[in-house]
């Protein structure tokens, strides 16, 4: 009986270890763009072992961060992704590519290529 009741309770401190509430509305968003595929789905399909995370900067705003590794020609390449949360929604904070900052083309590029490869 002992046994069930300590699974029983890891299963609970399990399951409630959910992502926050800002990486949930990023994963669960739609971009404009895209409007049929979650944000979530098409980093999840495309980005090699992604993890995401919410964070409070120092400036008082919070962002959600996805970090993982793409193809960027043709070589393992680490990806950080940033997302600034407005209320209820969120918007392009920064991205790099082994820790180099990005652009907004190259963000374009990315997310395309994030959409095209999942459908």
């Amino acid at each position: 009986m002992k046994k069930i009741i300590i699974i029983l309770l890891m299963s609970i401190l399990f399951f409630s270890c959910g992502d926050s509430q800002e990486v949930q509305m990023v994963k669960n968003g739609t971009l404009n763009s895209y409007p049929n595929k979650t944000l979530g789905q098409a980093i999840e399909g495309f980005v090699g072992n992604p993890k995401w995370e919410s964070i409070v900067a120092e400036d008082g705003h919070k962002y959600v961060n996805i970090v993982g590794t793409i193809k960027y020609y043709e070589k393992d390449t680490k990806m950080a992704l940033q997302y600034k949360i407005n209320g209820n929604s969120f918007e392009l904070n920064a991205l790099e590519f082994n820790d180099i900052p990005q652009n907004l083309f190259i963000y374009g590029a990315l997310i395309q290529k994030m959409y095209e490869e999942n459908n």
